[in-house]
């Protein structure tokens, strides 16, 4: 009888592992994305000067100017430098290179006397670093004319190497939805004194305990639909220990979490909603227990999430009524765009054929 019983374990774990290998064969690489025919022309050398003279414009993004500081550029931000083939200067990367690029690429086509099938809006705005009101005038712009666009293309995505576990292939990764955004102010009183005979917990105290028991407790994990696309789509470009767990993530999603917790950095983010604690305030004297500590987290919101669920998930998990928890400001998640549809795949295309060669995937903006 024992003998059956071992045979019958010894058969259900070949069984697992047979299940878990052919799963992890059979988790090839999609067909590449079709790249659109011919090649476009442009003037190169105007392209990088239309640049440099937005680069000279001086922009910044805060609204208080006693705030704003450049003194860690090794060159001038707004000089438009461009020394052995770089420039240099604020905007190069975030984001005037991308208004640079749809404006003369705009001025490039109207030139050769293009005319697109449908009409095309650009729409700038310069304040998102501050949350300003501009994306905000532009959607009411568009709803009071009645215009209801097929297809909205923003910043989102890049293409990047080594951002995604064993895969060695540069990744063109469009972001099909964004993480919300939640900085929340945490507070707690007490009766001040002198540092000299202090109670058992002082203010700066209490709110370190919070900081901790929020740290060692994350929030959840969601695969959500962005994430679960990446993974079907890089994941099998990956290595053969990485391509086990996505193919068979309703055996690993244990072990992936536990990886992303301890890991953290981009993955983790992918995962759930992230906590940083950013800021603390307490006593301006060394010998003074401060009358009121406050600190700052600044968390991203996991699509799965919203504000109400996360303040509700960080006082349950302070557990302690002495502390005040609200937010400061912030926005949920935004909704999840479609990729089996012909915008996506419009934009899939131009991503293949601007950039030879890379894995293009749907992406979470974190």
């Amino acid at each position: 009888m024992v003998l059956y019983v071992i045979l019958a374990i010894l058969l259900v774990v070949l069984a697992f592992v047979g299940v878990i290998l052919v799963r992890t064969v059979r988790f090839k690489p999609k067909g590449a994305v079709a790249s659109l025919e011919g090649t476009e022309e442009f003037d190169k050398n105007q392209a990088v000067e239309n640049l440099r003279e937005l680069v000279m414009c001086k922009t910044v993004s805060r609204y208080n100017r006693e705030e704003e500081d450049e003194a860690a550029w090794e060159k001038p931000p707004f000089d438009g430098i461009i020394e052995n083939n770089v420039l240099w200067g604020r905007g190069t990367l975030d984001t005037k290179i991308t208004f640079n690029g749809v404006l003369t690429a705009a001025n490039h086509l109207i030139t050769e006397g293009f005319v697109p099938e449908h009409d095309i809006y650009f729409a700038f705005s310069g304040g998102e670093e501050v949350n300003g009101k501009g994306a905000v005038h532009i959607v009411d712009y568009f709803e009071k004319n009645g215009i209801t666009p097929a297809l909205v293309v923003d910043e989102g995505g890049a293409v990047v190497e080594d951002i995604f576990p064993g895969v060695t292939m540069p990744c063109g990764l469009i972001g099909i939805a964004e993480k919300g955004l939640l900085d929340v102010s945490y507070r707690t009183k007490s009766a001040g004194g002198h540092a000299s005979a202090p109670k058992p917990h002082t203010p700066v105290g209490i709110l370190a305990d919070v900081c901790c028991k929020v740290e060692s407790h994350p929030f959840k994990a969601h695969l959500t639909k962005p994430v679960a696309e990446m993974f079907d789509t890089l994941g099998r470009h990956s290595s053969f220990l990485y391509r086990m767990i996505f193919s068979n993530l309703w055996c690993f999603s244990g072990i992936l979490d536990s990886i992303c917790k301890k890991g953290g950095g981009e993955l983790n983010a992918l995962m759930r909603t992230t906590v940083a604690f950013t800021q603390m305030k307490g006593s301006d004297a060394s010998n003074v227990i401060p009358p009121e500590a406050s600190m700052v987290s600044n968390i991203r919101l996991n699509p799965q999430d919203t504000i109400s669920s996360a303040l509700k998930y960080l006082r349950e998990t302070a557990g302690n009524p002495d502390v005040e928890i609200t937010k400061i400001q912030g926005m949920d998640p935004s909704p999840i765009s479609e990729t089996n549809c012909p915008a996506w795949d419009k934009v899939a295309r131009s991503v293949a054929s601007t950039w030879e060669g890379c894995l293009v995937s749907p992406y979470l903006m974190v």
